[in-house]
């Protein structure tokens, strides 16, 4: 009976620490495999600020933008002591978050900017982003009705 308590903790072991057949374990001394790099902007820059006007009110400035694929925005802080710039997963085109997550270089999570202070700007490169509607929000001010909305078109 005892033999037969040991072979099974040895067993056990064996199997934990990698035994024959299980899945080697990711090396973590190996470089990331390469992401996608965003193609390069061809168009316009259009500048979006992002403000504070009163104790409650936090907005975009212009809130609704109509821009062509390959445009640049510049999300630039104003007022309101820093502010980010996050797209609604469910609400922008499909193949659009490769596009976007590939073209925001300094992310939070994906989708999202992280904070950019008064005086800082963010560019986001349209590049290759496809036709559609794109709609956006800063995740802190959301609740205070800090969202907007751009039209991305050929």
């Amino acid at each position: 009976m005892r033999v037969s308590a040991i072979v099974a903790g040895v067993a056990l072991a064996v199997a934990a620490c990698g035994g024959k057949g299980a899945p080697a374990a990711a090396d973590s001394n190996q470089p990331a495999a390469p992401t996608a790099a965003a193609p390069a902007a061809t168009g316009a820059t259009h500048e979006i600020q992002m403000v504070q006007e009163g104790a409650n009110s936090y907005k975009f400035m212009p809130d609704t933008l109509t821009i062509k694929q390959g445009d640049v925005v510049v999300f630039k802080g104003i007022s309101g002591n820093g502010h980010d710039v996050a797209f609604y997963p469910d609400s922008i085109p499909a193949g659009a978050a490769a596009v976007l997550n590939a073209a925001i270089t300094d992310q939070s999570q994906p989708l999202a900017t992280n904070m950019i202070a008064d005086g800082q700007s963010v560019s986001i490169s349209f590049a290759g982003a496809p036709v559609g509607v794109y709609k956006f929000y800063c995740i802190p001010h959301a609740p205070m009705g800090m969202k907007g909305q751009l039209t991305v078109t050929q």
